[in-house]
């Protein structure tokens, strides 16, 4: 089986909340940092996406398939109230359990592959 990486070479994957507005939605933006909402229903995959620096705290926990920017995947299970810090990042989720997830993330954006992004 080739894995199949998630954007051409060269290209740089939009935001969460730019490639899935129905799943992410951006809370507030100080220009450095900003805070987004994230709701997965069960079974949904959103589009391939990055994130600069973040700290996510799982509001509502479950089973999620993350497919990394080289094509491998890694299924996770995480907890209601977990906590997880990861550095930028490209990747695409697909909620693999029978109840919604449901995050807050905190993201540097002075800490992205775009660098500080103002919208």
């Amino acid at each position: 089986m080739t894995k199949q990486a998630l954007v051409e070479p060269g290209t740089i994957a939009p935001l969460a909340d730019q490639a899935s507005p129905d799943m992410y939605a951006e809370l507030v933006n100080t220009g450095t940092t900003r805070l987004v909402r994230m709701v997965m229903p069960p079974g949904a995959t959103d589009a391939p996406h990055r994130h600069p620096e973040e700290i996510v705290y799982f509001i509502r926990g479950g089973t999620l398939s993350i497919r990394l920017e080289d094509g491998t995947t890694v299924e996770k299970e995480v907890a209601d109230g977990e906590v997880m810090h990861n550095g930028p990042w490209t990747h695409q989720v697909t909620n693999a359990g029978e109840s919604e997830v449901e995050a807050i993330i905190f993201e540097r954006l002075d800490n992205d592959v775009e660098g500080s992004l103002h919208d």
